[in-house]
């Protein structure tokens, strides 16, 4: 019974999946219109307490309705083998703390917070900062949905030969046992607002194949980790281009975490 609703309830978000797809140029314009709007009017001076905080709901709104909308895409993207990474050289140890460190900037506010480590204080590589700035956003966020007020989210970074190690862990009541298996298949995912896409971890998966690593999660005590391994890089000879929209490029970390 429990696998026919499960099923049921994949189909319903397949289908939902492929109107996103299919809608998505038409979506984002007025989305970006819409945040444009709310934009503007935050600037308006005297605003009353209460359409500022109305102006804040409907901004996480159009963040979550972004999210959606480019994850649905880049999962159609991926299909036809038309995301690949931009490989540009840089320091892996200030590119992955930068995007903590922002990350804790609005985790803080919930309580939430980031404590990043590194075994080198630098590792030159070649990396797609988009793709990691992406993928490493996506599991604070779901780590933050499994963390308590008051918690840590642990990112550390280490090196293993020629692969660069990326461990991010949680400390709360842990991803339930029986998702861990298939937790970065598509339409897998709980919050605490219930059954939620799955897309995004989806495309964290898929995202770290194209730069030909590998991403795990295990059930730690207390709470999850989630190690990634990828190679070092360190030339540009993989370079390749990918167009990216300004307002989701713009707009990454917000969207990323508009459910805060």
């Amino acid at each position: 019974m429990i696998d026919v609703e499960m099923n049921r309830i994949q189909d319903w978000l397949e289908t939902v999946a492929g109107y996103y797809e299919a809608l998505y140029h038409d979506l984002k314009t007025p989305m970006a219109i819409l945040f444009n709007h709310v934009q503007n009017m935050e600037k308006m001076d005297n605003l009353p307490e209460d359409v500022s905080e109305n102006l804040g709901e409907i901004k996480r709104s159009c963040f979550r309705i972004a999210k959606l909308v480019r994850d649905a895409n880049d999962r159609a993207r991926l299909k036809q083998g038309q995301l690949t990474p931009h490989y540009v050289m840089v320091d892996a140890v200030c590119v992955l703390k930068k995007i903590c460190h922002t990350a804790h900037t609005l985790m803080s506010a919930k309580d939430i917070h980031i404590i990043f480590n590194s075994t080198m204080s630098e590792i030159p590589m070649a990396m797609d900062r988009q793709m990691w700035e992406r993928i490493i956003l996506n599991l604070l966020a779901n780590s933050k949905d499994f963390s308590y007020p008051g918690g840590e989210i642990h990112c550390n970074v280490s090196v293993e030969g020629d692969t660069l190690v990326v461990s991010i862990r949680d400390f709360g009541k842990g991803v339930p046992q029986e998702l861990v298996s298939d937790i970065f298949s598509r339409y897998t995912g709980e919050t605490k607002r219930g059954l939620r896409s799955g897309l995004g971890l989806y495309i964290v998966k898929e995202l770290v194949m194209l730069m030909e690593g590998d991403v795990t999660l295990s059930r730690a005590e207390p709470g999850t980790e989630v190690v990634i391994r990828a190679p070092i890089f360190q030339t540009e000879e993989k370079q390749m281009t990918m167009t990216v929209d300004d307002f989701f490029s713009d707009n990454m970390v917000q969207m990323e975490l508009s459910n805060i």
